[in-house]
C-alpha cells in the first residue's frame, strides 16, 4: 500500500480543504458549487487551482512567455468570475485561496495536493454527455488513483444546486 502524507486538518492551526480545479468547462460550475457547499457545511475552506500549462515543443523563451502572460491574465479572469459566483451564490465569506500554478495540470494537481497537508478532497465535475466523464477526469484516473493523497470526488456536471444542497 502506498503510503500517504498524513494529514493535518484536526490539529491546531490547521483547516481542512476541498480542492478544485478552475477551467472553462461547463462542468466546472457544479463542482465548484459542490466543493463550496462542502465546505460550508463542515466548516472548512475552498482551495481553486488554475494551472497554466505550457505550450508544445517551443525553443523560443518569447512564445512561452507570452503564453504565460496569457495564462495568468486567464486565471485573474477565472478567479473573478467565481468570486462573484461564490459571492452570488451565498458562499462570499467562505474562507478560500486561489492558487495558480504552471506545468503539466495532472502533475499539478498531484503536487499541490502532496504539499498542502490540509487539502482533504479534490472535487472535479463529470462532463455531461455520451463523451465520457471529459478530459481531466479521464486524465486523473487514468494516470492511476491508487497513490493520490486524498480522496476524488467527481460531481455530475449536471447535478442541480439544489440537489448539491441536499447532499451537502
Amino acid at each position: 500500500m502506498p503510503h500517504r502524507k498524513k494529514r493535518l486538518v484536526h490539529e491546531k492551526g490547521h483547516i481542512r480543504k476541498f480542492m478544485v480545479v478552475l477551467d472553462e468547462t461547463p462542468e466546472c460550475e457544479t463542482a465548484v458549487y459542490f466543493a463550496a457547499a462542502r465546505a460550508r457545511s463542515t466548516h472548512s475552506m475552498l482551495t481553486m487551482l488554475y494551472v497554466i500549462e505550457p505550450p508544445g515543443f517551443t525553443h523560443w523563451l518569447a512564445v512561452e512567455e507570452t503564453a504565460r502572460e496569457e495564462g495568468e491574465r486567464k486565471a485573474e479572469a477565472l478567479f473573478r468570475m467565481y468570486r462573484q459566483k461564490l459571492e452570488k451564490w451565498g458562499f462570499g465569506d467562505l474562507p478560500r485561496e486561489e492558487v495558480v500554478r504552471y506545468g503539466q495540470r495532472c502533475e499539478q494537481i498531484r503536487e499541490l495536493a502532496n504539499e498542502d497537508p490540509d487539502i482533504s478532497f479534490l472535487v472535479l465535475g463529470a462532463a455531461v454527455g455520451g463523451e465520457g466523464p471529459g478530459r481531466l477526469v479521464t486524465n486523473l484516473i487514468t494516470k492511476g488513483t491508487k497513490d493520490f493523497p486524498t480522496p476524488i470526488v467527481i460531481v455530475p456536471g449536471d447535478m442541480t444546486f439544489e440537489e448539491i444542497d441536499a447532499l451537502a
